[in-house]
């Protein structure tokens, strides 16, 4: 039996604090690893900051919505948002293998985001982003 939840934030870091408390609490009590909620934590926090940082030009509030649907087996993200037309699945893969102080900053958290779900997708529609991330029990950290 799936478990639905949907979540409306302002692209504030103060809103995804409280989103974050939110989801820990759910995940709590749920028979999964701490490997997969450790996993959805890191997908969510690091999507979320790139919207809050990068998707709008202006200084105004704007929705993002957070879907998050459990079953016994999965955990499906969704996470919907106005901001400019961003594929983050299009954007090159760091460099991970050069030394850390000579690389250069971003796409870090994508580039984990995609490693550790087991499936990835966006599309756009209407005017929005939308970017689903599946987890399941067999996921990798690195």
């Amino acid at each position: 039996m799936a478990n639905y939840h949907i979540f409306r934030i302002k692209n504030t870091f103060t809103e995804l604090e409280l989103l974050c408390s939110e989801i820990s609490e759910i995940t709590e009590n749920s028979n999964f690893s701490d490997q997969l909620v450790f996993a959805l934590n890191v997908c969510l926090e690091e999507m979320l900051t790139n919207i809050i940082k990068y998707a709008y030009d202006d200084h105004a509030m704007h929705e993002i919505e957070v879907r998050l649907e459990i079953t016994d087996q999965v955990i499906t993200l969704t996470i919907i948002d106005d901001g400019h037309r961003f594929n983050p699945l299009e954007t090159a893969a760091p460099d991970v293998s050069s030394d850390i102080i000579n690389r250069p900053l971003g796409g870090i958290g994508i580039y984990l985001t995609c490693k550790m779900a087991n499936k990835v997708s966006y599309t756009r529609k209407n005017d929005k982003n939308i970017f689903k991330i599946l987890l399941t029990p067999h996921v990798v950290i690195l």
